[in-house]
């Protein structure tokens, strides 16, 4: 998702308060970090080769068995994609390749002009040292090969220029996710905060705060930018906006998005939910049962409903409970994590 850049560590005011003690929230950091982001990536780096995979088998063989698997290839990598995607922290802030992962959204078609100017120039350009890491993010992502196989100015099964740059895109596409698989299984979240002037600071507790972050602002982004901005909510539809609408994905992601939040939620021992039952009970139980209301509230949505099939008025009025019921898990989120003693600052991620 293409939001305001962000830098790659953070650093921790000497300032700062710090509350609890040292190992308190080992627990909840370390299973967010083993059982959704490493676990998140790696699924994520196997789907994207199996993508890469398929794409080489479609430019060797077009047909029109070897283009459906191609597409069902990346539906799978995409919504793999959704896993980790509220995750703007870390081994995937080098190279921007947050952003290139996914160059979206793109209100002006930046990605497709780049892509037929790409397509035009000498397929031997893509073969240089270091073309794809200085290459612009709107062609390195999901993005680009969602274009390049949906998109009716692209056919990979009919042009070989196309099915060669939909084979590039997917094999640097692989190549990065799997560096990112990579640097996490080898590194741990505090390796990524520092404290300013050499201050000291508690690692653990800075990490989490910054993990906690990043899971609020991608929930904010869920509600403005993947649905009450392309349905109308506050202004004009636009469901071209919707996130991999040529695809179909826009719902299933959601979707996927929300199960990822229950396992941030629920990861380690002990979890945050644990840690909030122990301390807040009443607001741990609250932040859960929305959680569990969004999943349940998107998955009631009719699977055609970014389609045109509906009017603005329709749409808006079933997608309404579920955006109270985001609202309402990012307050109980809010309520919580300031309570036990988390700074949670501005929203960094704009949805343009």
């Amino acid at each position: 998702m293409k939001y305001l850049p962000k830098i790659m560590a953070v650093a921790i005011s000497a300032s700062a308060p710090l509350f609890g003690f040292a190992g308190q929230w080992q627990g909840p950091l370390n299973g967010i970090i083993s059982d959704v982001i490493r676990s998140g990536y790696d699924s994520y780096a196997v789907s994207a080769n199996s993508l890469a995979q398929q794409t080489k088998q479609l430019c060797s063989v077009p047909s029109k068995v070897n283009q459906a698997e191609t597409q069902i290839a990346f539906q799978k990598n995409a919504l793999d994609w959704q896993q980790v995607q509220w995750l703007n922290f870390g081994p995937v802030t080098y190279f921007m390749r947050y952003y290139a992962f996914e160059y979206w959204p793109d209100k002006k078609g930046v990605t497709q002009r780049q892509l037929r100017a790409l397509a035009q120039q000498d397929p031997s350009v893509m073969e240089t040292p270091k073309f794809w890491t200085s290459a612009s993010i709107a062609v390195r992502g999901l993005t680009a090969i969602e274009s390049l196989l949906y998109h009716p100015d692209f056919s990979p099964m009919q042009s070989k220029d196309h099915c060669h740059l939909l084979k590039k895109v997917t094999e640097h596409q692989f190549s990065s996710a799997n560096d990112v698989a990579k640097q996490w299984q080898g590194s741990r979240a505090q390796d990524w905060v520092f404290a300013e002037d050499g201050a000291e600071f508690d690692a653990e507790q800075a990490a989490l705060e910054q993990v906690l972050q990043q899971w609020l602002e991608h929930m904010s982004a869920v509600k403005d930018a993947k649905l009450e901005t392309p349905i109308g909510y506050n202004g004009h539809e636009n469901l071209k906006l919707a996130e991999f609408y040529r695809s179909n994905l826009s719902l299933p992601s959601i979707q996927a998005n929300f199960l990822s939040y229950r396992k941030i939620y629920h990861a380690g021992q002990p979890s945050l939910y644990d840690i909030a039952q122990q301390q807040y009970p009443k607001l741990a139980d609250q932040l859960e049962k929305t959680l569990i209301n969004n999943q349940k509230l998107a998955l009631q949505l009719p699977a055609d409903y970014f389609q045109s099939g509906y009017s603005k008025t329709h749409r808006i009025e079933m997608a309404t409970p579920l955006i109270k019921s985001i609202s309402a898990s990012q307050t109980y989120l809010t309520q919580l994590v300031t309570q036990l003693g988390f700074q949670i600052g501005f929203n960094s991620r704009d949805g343009d």
